[in-house]
């Protein structure tokens, strides 16, 4: 009689527990619209072996080195490289905002085949990234239960293009693993309980459910990249590459390089849109080009990337030299006015000393 008595109110407790959870983990990532667009990131992983071939047609991915770059894999990497199961491939994915929330900008997009069920594309083949619900709620599916082999359903993926506490980030989907808590998450991606919680919604006991998508934010180097330049949204992540200017130059991100975006000129493929890649002399010292690095009275300069346009490639001396001779308005001639000013002060100072005395 004790036991039917505490049961039915634990039942209910842990029932609660459970919806709260779920409450909190939604798998849809928040998405304020400034910008309105960007590149974000999913980690997909397969239950079975596969290869680089059937991941860059599933996602519809255009450019295989998209996908060699995000994971740091050679250029030369083979489309039939193995992937074993579970193993985690990170895929870039256009995001777009829009009511708050990240989704992947149409895309990709699935043709069912025979035998398939929302909640198996969604948990099975696209790995937990998204949800049977939010596909059938995208694609205006009246009845979940009635597709039909040959209908095609756009699958959204969740993504986010906010700032964190004002810094560009790389938003991550991350998939949760059976087991796995808070914190080892964070500690796994260099971030906090703290940040992982408020960027998910999640209050109070910090378990998680298994197989659905947690934002992650992952740190993006800092670049001279201009607003104005065509790739003006370029963010990279630890250990990743891509190719920008149509080709002709290529950009990475090494935390041991001090967070700072490296980027080189290349001649690893073809140039796109160019007949052939524009010269990349620096702006400022036109002895340099592209990544060439040179010492003065402030120490050592690198001749950085700052974008492109439609018919060159923009560089820029970076650090900054507050020493270095500037046009006006320039932080150097606002120091000689406040030096210039001081000096005048002082010189009034002493007059009306002298006419007192007198």
């Amino acid at each position: 009689m004790e036991t039917s008595r505490f049961t039915l109110p634990f039942l209910l407790l842990s029932f609660s527990f459970f919806l709260s959870l779920s409450a909190q983990m939604t798998g849809n990532f928040k998405c304020g619209g400034t910008p309105s667009t960007c590149i974000s990131l999913v980690g997909y992983s397969s239950k079975n072996a596969t290869t680089l071939r059937n991941i860059q047609t599933l996602f519809a991915v255009k450019n295989l080195r998209t996908i060699l770059g995000a994971n740091n894999l050679p250029l030369n990497t083979s489309r039939d490289q193995r992937v074993n199961p579970d193993q985690v491939i990170r895929i870039p994915i256009r995001c777009s905002c829009s009511n708050g929330t990240g989704i992947s900008n149409r895309v990709p997009e699935y043709t069912v085949k025979k035998g398939d069920d929302l909640y198996f594309i969604a948990s099975q083949l696209f790995g937990g990234l998204t949800r049977d619900q939010r596909i059938a709620e995208v694609n205006k599916i009246p009845d979940p239960a009635l597709i039909q082999p040959g209908q095609k359903f756009w699958i959204p993926l969740p993504c986010s293009c906010d700032k964190l506490n004002g810094q560009d980030v790389v938003h991550y989907a991350h998939v949760v693993k059976q087991g796995s808590s808070l914190g080892e998450i964070a500690a796994l991606f260099g971030t906090d309980n703290t940040t992982l919680a408020q960027l998910n919604g999640i209050s109070g006991d910090p378990q998680l459910l298994a197989d659905l998508p947690l934002n992650v934010p992952l740190r993006a180097c800092s670049s001279s990249v201009r607003n104005d330049s065509l790739d003006a949204s370029m963010l990279l992540s630890n250990n990743s590459y891509l190719f920008t200017a149509n080709n002709c130059v290529k950009c990475s991100c090494d935390a041991s390089k001090n967070w700072t975006l490296s980027c080189q000129p290349s001649s690893e493929l073809k140039p796109s849109n160019w007949t052939t890649c524009p010269p990349s002399r620096c702006e400022g010292a036109e002895s340099l080009f592209l990544g060439n690095t040179t010492s003065g009275s402030c120490g050592p300069r690198t001749c950085a990337y700052a974008g492109y346009s439609n018919s060159s490639i923009l560089t820029t001396l970076s650090p900054t030299c507050p020493d270095s001779a500037g046009p006006a308005g320039s932080g150097n001639y606002a120091s000689t006015f406040r030096s210039s000013f001081n000096i005048v002060m002082v010189l009034i100072q002493c007059a009306l000393l002298c006419l007192y005395l007198l």
